[in-house]
């Protein structure tokens, strides 16, 4: 008899009172980060060509751990470094800590699209010279260069960190997905059938192609799953991967107007009141909307007209929750 370790779910109570929370982090804040935290996982998954099932399982990781962890115990960047490193041994495309530790450094660096750009060194370089040379140069390696002694270091907390995250999870790290799940859903509706070369031109139907709207309706169903992973809910976490699969696909076949049979999602165990709760949420976006976030290691947290500067060092953290405090 072969057991399946599956992590329980967690409970309203449990994402109300974190850990995170009970420290002194307010609320606010927290959500704040754990937004930051999932674009810095994606950003640098898509940089290493990481799958997204390993992307979204260090995410989901990164989510149960803070469940039992607080973030002035354990800083987001180095738990940020620690969940992919792990998720990408647990899905089977393991990353050496070198890589891991130059693709963060980059995305944090000034040469980083995430990087804001009204924050550049060259504003406070008080070598001139070096100062035109960097503009002349096309290269911005010495942005995000990792010395050995700095490497050392890193790899040494990114190990010591995945250790804290396996001993918080009781060694669970099984994340179950709702893509896989989605996409059986979507071939059992029979809305992915069609044929593999067009008609001829006398043949041709008057409605549109198929195939084209067929290929849309998966990629917009995975797009939901994937923008919920950064949702203030954690619903991945409080709900089960069938249920937020069948979200993905009500949505999307409402986007590119496919009709699907009645009341459908009671083939698959799924309430009403429950998938009207995950369109909710899906509908709803991320923590800030459509505001633009910049990220940086170090610094002050900065409003400006069209977005946010967040810094997730453990310093820049302590100092905005002072300030949160005192309003």
């Amino acid at each position: 008899m072969v057991t399946i370790f599956t992590a329980p779910l967690a409970t309203p109570a449990q994402l109300s009172t974190s850990p995170s929370q009970l420290s002194g982090i307010p609320e606010p804040l927290e959500q704040k980060l754990r937004l930051v935290a999932c674009r810095l996982i994606q950003a640098a998954g898509i940089l290493m060509e990481l799958p997204q099932p390993t992307i979204s399982t260090a995410i989901v990781l990164l989510q149960r751990y803070y469940l039992t962890t607080s973030l002035p115990s354990s800083p987001l960047l180095q738990t940020c470094l620690a969940s992919l490193y792990l998720s990408s041994k647990l899905t089977e495309h393991p990353q050496k800590p070198r890589d891991l530790i130059n693709i963060f450094k980059y995305l944090l660096s000034p040469a980083s699209p995430l990087h804001p750009p009204h924050l550049l060194p060259s504003e406070n370089t008080e070598n001139q010279e070096d100062q035109a040379k960097t503009k002349k140069s096309t290269s911005k390696k010495h942005l995000y260069y990792v010395s050995e002694g700095d490497y050392t270091a890193l790899k040494s907390l990114l190990l010591s960190t995945e250790a804290r995250i396996l001993r918080s999870l009781g060694f669970n790290t099984t994340v179950n997905l709702p893509y896989t799940l989605a996409f059986n859903y979507l071939q059992s509706l029979g809305v992915l059938t069609h044929t593999s070369s067009p008609p001829p031109p006398a043949e041709a139907p008057s409605a549109p192609s198929n195939p084209l709207q067929n290929e849309k309706l998966v990629s917009t169903t995975f797009a939901y799953l994937t923008d919920l992973l950064s949702s203030p809910s954690q619903v991945y976490l409080t709900h089960h991967p069938h249920e937020l699969a069948v979200a993905g696909i009500y949505l999307a076949a409402r986007d590119h107007s496919v009709k699907l049979p009645e009341r459908w999602w009671e083939v698959w165990d799924v309430e009403r009141e429950t998938l009207g709760f995950l369109v909710v949420v899906m509908r709803g976006g991320t923590y800030i909307g459509d505001k633009k976030v910049w990220i940086v290691e170090e610094g002050v947290f900065e409003e400006l007209d069209d977005g946010e500067v967040v810094a997730i060092g453990a310093d820049s953290v302590e100092r905005e929750t002072e300030r949160l405090r005192n309003l």
